[in-house]
Order: C-alpha cells, then sequence, then structure tokens
C-alpha cells in the first residue's frame, strides 16, 4: 500500500500530486491463507459427512454442507478480491474509484451531494447528476480513512453533505482521537480487546460445544453431533473487524455487549430447558408439530426483538449525543489550522 503522510495543511490545497489508496501485499497474504486454512477444515467436514450419513442420504447431506460452506468461502475469496483491486485515487481534480468488477472516473467539481454513510463500518458516498460512487472506509489504514473524511468534509459546502452529526459522532470523531493518541479517560474495569483475545474467546467456545455434544452423540449413538462446534468456528473471521492494535475498552461503557451477552446467555438456557426434554422423550411432543422448529423460531424472534429494542435506544441517544461531536470536531479543526 502507498504510504502517505498525515498533512492537514495538504486539505486546503487541490490535489494535483495523484493520491491512491488501496490495501497491500499484507492483506492479500492474510486472505489467502485464511482461504487455503479454512478450505482444508471445509473438505475434512464435507468427507466426514460422506462417512457418518446414512447411505440413502448421503449426497445430500454432503451437498448441502458444500452449500454452506461454500458461502462461507465467498466472503474469504471476496476479501482477497478487494485486497488485490479496490483502490480510491485523486489525480488533477478526478476521483478515480477502481472496484472489482468497474471502475468510475468522476470530476470532484460534478459532485453534487457526499452522503455519510454508517453502513459497512462508515461509507462515503458521492453522488453527480449522472452516477453514483461508493468509498468503502474499511478497506483502508485508519490515516487514509481520515484524510479521506476529512477531505471531503473541508471541500464541499455542509448543504451538500448528508447525515453528517451521525457519522462524525459514531465514525469520524472516534477515528481522528485514536489517529492523534488523545488521551481515554481510564476506568477501574478497562481491557484491551484484541484478535488474539477474540481467539481465545473462539477457541473456549468451541472446546465447550465441543464437550457439550458429546451427550448427544453418546445418547443417540450418532456422530454428526460431534459437529457442533463448526458453529462457533464460523465467527472466527470476525476478528478482522477489530484493528490489529486493539481497541481499549471497558465493560461499564461496553453495555450493549454486555446487555446482548445475558441476555443471549439466558435466552439460550431457556431453550435448552424447554427442548431438551422433548429432545430425550421426557416429555410427549404435540403431534404434527415439530418442537425443534418451534422453539428455535420463538428463540431467534425473541434475541431479535431484544436487538431492535437495543438499538433504538442507542439510536436515541447517539442522536442526542451528535451535536457535540460535530462541535468537538470543529474545535480540533480549528486549533489545527
Amino acid at each position: 500500500m502507498n504510504e502517505i503522510s498525515f498533512n492537514e495543511t495538504d486539505l486546503s490545497e487541490p490535489v494535483k500530486q495523484k493520491r491512491v489508496f488501496r490495501q497491500g501485499k499484507k492483506e492479500q497474504n492474510e486472505a489467502i491463507i485464511t482461504l487455503i486454512f479454512f478450505g482444508i477444515i471445509g473438505l475434512g467436514f464435507i468427507f466426514g459427512m460422506w462417512l457418518i450419513a446414512p447411505a440413502e442420504t448421503r449426497i445430500y447431506a454432503a451437498l448441502f454442507f458444500s452449500v454452506l460452506w461454500g458461502l462461507l468461502m465467498s466472503i474469504f475469496f471476496w476479501s482477497f478480491l478487494i485486497a488485490k483491486y479496490v483502490s480510491v485515487s485523486f489525480h488533477n481534480g478526478n476521483l478515480i474509484l477502481q472496484g472489482v468488477f468497474s471502475k468510475k472516473d468522476i470530476l470532484l467539481s460534478n459532485i453534487d451531494i457526499i452522503r455519510w454513510s454508517l453502513y459497512s463500518h462508515g461509507q462515503i458516498i458521492v453522488e453527480t447528476a449522472t452516477e453514483v460512487g461508493t468509498i468503502n472506509l474499511f478497506y483502508f489504514k485508519k490515516e487514509e480513512e481520515l484524510w479521506m473524511i476529512q477531505f471531503f468534509r473541508n471541500h464541499f459546502p455542509e448543504n451538500q453533505q448528508e447525515n453528517w452529526d451521525l457519522f462524525c459522532h459514531q465514525i469520524a470523531l472516534p477515528l481522528r482521537n485514536r489517529h492523534l493518541n488523545k488521551p481515554r479517560t481510564p476506568r477501574p474495569d478497562d481491557f484491551l480487546h484484541t484478535r488474539k483475545r477474540w481467539d481465545k474467546l473462539i477457541i473456549i467456545f468451541a472446546t465447550v460445544t465441543a464437550l457439550i455434544s458429546i451427550l448427544p452423540a453418546w445418547y443417540f449413538q450418532q456422530i454428526k453431533y460431534l459437529l457442533l462446534p463448526i458453529l462457533p468456528l464460523c465467527g472466527w473471521f470476525v476478528r478482522y473487524t477489530i484493528p490489529e492494535e486493539g481497541i481499549p475498552v471497558s465493560a461499564s461503557e461496553n453495555k450493549n455487549f454486555n446487555e446482548a451477552s445475558y441476555f443471549f446467555g439466558i435466552w439460550s438456557v431457556a431453550w435448552l430447558i424447554i427442548y431438551l426434554p422433548f429432545r430425550f422423550e421426557l416429555l410427549p411432543a404435540p403431534a404434527a408439530i415439530s418442537v425443534g422448529w418451534t422453539i428455535t423460531f420463538i428463540w431467534n424472534f425473541g434475541l431479535y426483538w431484544r436487538i431492535f429494542l437495543m438499538n433504538r435506544r442507542d439510536h436515541q441517544k447517539d442522536l442526542e449525543d451528535a451535536k457535540l461531536s460535530v462541535q468537538e470536531w470543529e474545535a480540533g479543526n480549528t486549533s489545527s489550522d
């Protein structure tokens, strides 16, 4: 990736020299290694399904699992394509957006609207009279994200920018504070959330799931239950949403995560308490009703409803705090001039 020094004075000058933002060889190699690693695991599980499934359903079981694993592999392959091809360039007053399958060359002077989107860890959507271009900030380094945010914020009138307040509060201001190493008020319950910490959590969940799966596998004499550890392993790729340097957080600040974790745990225990008596035939199951699917449907509905209520509450709070964040952003820009 081209190294571009962060210099705020550059933002007040026309973009004459060419600036190219893209991922480098490191990101490409990480995507390839992940693709190969999970590809080998997937082939092993598909082969295992072929061995343990009944002869009459063996092909269907292997095909079904292949499709599910193929969806996961497609995510990793897409990450590799993004690392190899996607770039954003500024040159002679042009904005050049190179995608995996397309390329857009937009005159900066033709841009009518800058839409600040919270989707996918932050996007800058530029609109002209004839076309729309999207910059996904998640693909780039933090200093490059900050340069692009400040460039578009400073070079276009405020009446051409939409949703800046929320974007500033949730993405731009926290990004700038981290870049400038602005001290954060420490709390007694602080901890550093890192990729290694996430790896340990996945290993713990996979181990616990593997131990739990032994009971139904032994009771029903079916090896397929030993495949349950696949579920937590599928969440391993979430580690790439965490910055390499980690994120300092505190348990009290991370209220959403705590609430979601407690609710998920209690709700899952409730699901097991209701489901297991029917599964082990301790209670008679209602005729013509799939107890497992019915309970799972109710469980999912309750989980998503809880998440919806939490997100709605947080959105209202963000709307209230956004104005203060914008004032802090503008004050920081003024002091750096």
